[in-house]
C-alpha cells in the first residue's frame, strides 16, 4: 500500500469507500453499537485498503470529550480479576468508551503512582480494585472529579459508588456446607486480613463455627499473597499430627498453594481431606476431582460497574450507591464427609474429661484475627 495513502487518507475516504455514511464510517471506527456486522466488515476492509488509521486522541480532543476509562487492578494474575475486566471491557465497547489499564502488583506505593498516571491521561471515569486497604488510594482521588467506581475489596464506608460480593454470608454457607458434611476441623486459609474481603469471609467462617458450636476447633491461617506462599503454608498444616480434616481456601491464589502441597503430601481429595475454594475459575471444573467453590457473580458484577459507572459519564449525580451481590455454593467433587477414623477420633474429644484424660491430645486453637 502507497504510504502516501495512510498519511492523506481521511474518514470521509473511508465511508465513501465502504458506501456507508460518515457517521456510520465513524461509529464503526470508534467501536460503537449500532452497526449490521456486514457493514461494520465493510468499514474495516476500506479502512484497510486505505491504510487509514483512527488518531483516538485527536478525535478526543476535537471533541473536548474523553473517551477512556481508567482501571486499576492489583493483580492481573488473579482469574477473578482478569474475568471482570473482560466483562466491563465488553460493557465500555458497547458504549463507545476503552479501557486504560493500569496494573499495581498488590503494591499500595505503586498503586498509587498508577492511579496518577491514568488521571494524568484525562480520563472520563475511573475503576479502581484496589490493593491493601485503600486510604492512600483516597489520598490520591481526593482532588479527583471524574467519576469513579471502587469494587471488590471495599465495603459501604467508602465515599464513592462501590461494587462487591457479599463475602461473609458466601464464607458462613461454605463452612456450613464442610459442618453439615460432618468436619470438625475445618480450617480457613487467608491471603491477608489486612484486606477488607478477606476479613469479612473470615467473619463468615468464625460465624458458622460458632453457631455450630465449633469455637475450639476454629483456626485461620494467613498464607500472603501469592500461591507458592499458600503452598509452603498448607504443607505445614498437613504435616500436623492432627491435620485439618477440611480446609476452606479464601481466594483461587491460596486454593492453587493448596492443590499443590495437598499432591506433595500424597493425600487424596476428598478421602484424606476435603477442599473448598472462595473463588471460582473454569479450571476448577475441569480437574479431577473437581473442586467445590463459592462462585462469584462476575458477570453481574461487572455488569453493575460499568452501570455506575456510566450514569455518572451521563452526569446522572447522586449520592453514592453500594451494590453487594450474592455469590453461591458449586458444589462438586473435592468436598466430602470425612473418614470414619477421623469422625471417631472428634467424636472421643467431646467425652467428659474423665473419660478424655492421660490422652494427651493437642486442641486447635481459635486463631487471633
Amino acid at each position: 500500500m502507497d504510504s502516501r495513502k495512510k498519511i492523506t487518507s481521511t474518514l470521509k475516504d473511508v465511508a465513501n469507500a465502504a458506501g456507508v455514511s460518515l457517521g456510520t464510517a465513524s461509529k464503526v471506527m470508534a467501536g460503537a453499537d449500532g452497526v449490521s456486522d456486514a457493514r461494520r466488515q465493510q468499514v474495516w476492509e476500506a479502512a484497510r485498503q486505505l491504510g487509514y488509521r483512527r488518531n483516538s486522541l485527536a478525535a478526543e480532543l476535537r471533541s473536548n470529550r474523553s473517551t477512556s476509562i481508567g482501571f486499576v487492578v492489583p493483580d492481573l494474575t488473579n482469574s477473578f480479576f482478569i474475568e471482570l475486566l473482560c466483562v466491563v471491557e465488553d460493557h465500555a465497547l458497547a458504549s463507545g468508551y476503552r479501557l486504560l489499564l493500569a496494573h499495581a502488583q498488590e503494591d499500595p506505593e505503586r498503586e498509587a503512582e498508577r492511579i496518577r498516571f491514568v488521571l494524568s491521561r484525562q480520563v472520563a471515569g475511573m475503576i479502581i480494585i484496589p490493593c491493601h486497604g485503600y486510604a492512600h488510594a483516597i489520598d490520591e482521588l481526593r482532588e479527583c472529579d471524574v467519576p469513579l467506581v471502587m469494587a471488590d475489596r471495599v465495603d459501604d464506608s467508602f465515599p464513592a459508588n462501590t461494587v462487591t460480593t457479599d463475602s461473609r454470608r458466601a464464607a458462613r454457607d461454605g463452612t456450613e456446607h464442610l459442618i453439615a458434611l460432618g468436619h470438625k476441623r475445618v480450617t480457613f486459609i487467608v491471603n491477608a486480613l489486612d484486606l477488607v474481603n478477606s476479613r469479612e469471609r473470615a467473619d463468615g467462617y468464625l460465624a458458622a463455627m460458632k453457631r455450630a458450636g465449633l469455637t475450639r476447633h476454629a483456626r485461620i491461617v494467613v498464607c500472603g499473597m501469592t500461591d507458592t506462599e499458600s503452598h509452603t503454608v498448607t504443607l505445614g498444616l498437613l504435616a500436623e499430627r492432627e491435620r485439618p480434616t477440611a480446609l476452606f481456601t479464601g481466594a483461587n491464589v491460596a486454593t492453587l498453594g493448596a492443590l499443590r502441597a495437598i499432591r506433595d503430601a500424597e493425600l487424596r481429595l476428598p478421602e484424606d481431606i476435603s477442599l473448598l475454594s472462595f473463588d471460582d475459575a473454569p479450571w476448577m471444573s475441569v480437574l479431577h476431582p473437581r473442586i467445590s467453590s463459592i462462585h462469584q457473580p462476575v458477570e453481574a458484577v461487572g455488569g453493575a460497574i460499568w452501570q455506575l459507572l456510566h450514569k455518572q459519564l451521563q452526569g446522572e449525580a447522586a449520592e453514592p450507591v453500594h451494590l453487594r451481590m450474592r455469590a453461591d455454593l458449586r458444589v462438586r467433587e473435592s468436598t466430602a464427609p470425612p473418614r470414619r477414623s477421623t469422625e471417631k477420633e472428634d467424636s472421643a474429644e467431646t467425652q467428659p474429661a474423665h473419660q478424655n484424660a492421660g490422652r494427651g491430645r493437642r486442641r486447635a486453637t481459635l486463631a487471633d484475627h
